[in-house]
């Protein structure tokens, strides 16, 4: 059996090379390893069961209710729960630092729900740091009919929902920073997401050239079963300025004064290392 001293004379053990002695560098196997490959890689994954947030981690805030946080009593699996208050526009989120880059290929996964996805709007993925936090109505869209985007925002990349919107499904929205990157909004489907049954939002962006990046979307149902998905970035009009340090976000707003409750049970970030 292998013991430290084994491990510590490979050649970059733990990174890109030890994976590629296991045979082709897109393999199913070296894919599945891409997260234990530390030395090349980033990777948080953070499944909510301690007492507390991890603030090392992430910055939780909104307006009134009350803020994303693993509960008193906690749920199977463990999650970070906010109560979203019953005032319009009273709104709730969590969010990483500002160091995910196109470049590297950065990636987040969100499993989420929430008990009325009625007359709320959410954001989940991508955007550099806001304007505003912790204020009304301060997501990083601010018109998912025409798409816009603001908060100071200017590189994003997330999938959102708006029913209070004419186009009340959810869409791929993303915005780059250069002259020639026009705010891009893509429809996912026709489906509404079910009351209080999770699903999983996941955002991938991929260097096509230095400083530019694709984007893709994917949604899953609660048993994992891909429901949604979309991509923008074969031409630069609906591409991101890759080079711009970005935020992972999830955003909730109500809509209505009616309250509800939003359990995230698991968020995993991603990007190489280089």
């Amino acid at each position: 059996m292998p013991d430290g001293s084994t491990y510590g004379n490979l050649l970059l053990p733990s990174g890109f090379q030890h994976i590629q002695r296991f045979g082709p560098s897109q393999s199913a196997l070296a894919q599945f390893l891409y997260p234990a490959a530390w030395r090349d890689v980033v990777f948080h994954y953070d499944d909510f069961t301690g007492p507390a947030l991890n603030t090392h981690l992430w910055t939780a805030d909104g307006v009134n209710g009350t803020d994303f946080d693993p509960p008193a009593t906690q749920l199977v699996n463990g999650v970070a729960q906010c109560s979203v208050n019953n005032v319009a526009q009273d709104q709730n989120s969590i969010r990483s630092d500002a160091v995910w880059l196109g470049d590297n290929n950065c990636g987040v996964e969100v499993r989420w729900k929430i008990d009325n996805i009625d007359t709320l709007l959410f954001e989940i993925g991508f955007n550099d740091p806001l304007s505003a936090y912790g204020t009304t109505d301060d997501g990083a869209i601010d018109n998912h009919d025409t798409p816009t985007i603001g908060n100071g925002a200017t590189d994003v990349a997330i999938v959102s929902r708006d029913s209070g919107a004419t186009l009340t499904t959810m869409q791929l929205l993303t915005d780059g920073s250069t002259g020639s990157m026009n705010t891009t909004g893509t429809n996912l489907g026709t489906r509404t997401p079910t009351n209080a049954q999770y699903q999983t939002v996941r955002v991938q962006l991929t260097q096509t050239a230095s400083a530019v990046a694709a984007t893709h979307a994917y949604v899953f149902d609660q048993n994992g079963a891909l429901q949604e998905e979309a991509q923008h970035g074969d031409v630069l009009a609906s591409q991101i300025k890759a080079d711009v340090l970005m935020e992972a976000r999830l955003y909730v707003e109500a809509l209505t004064t009616a309250a509800r409750v939003c359990d995230v049970d698991m968020i995993a970030i991603w990007q190489d290392r280089a």
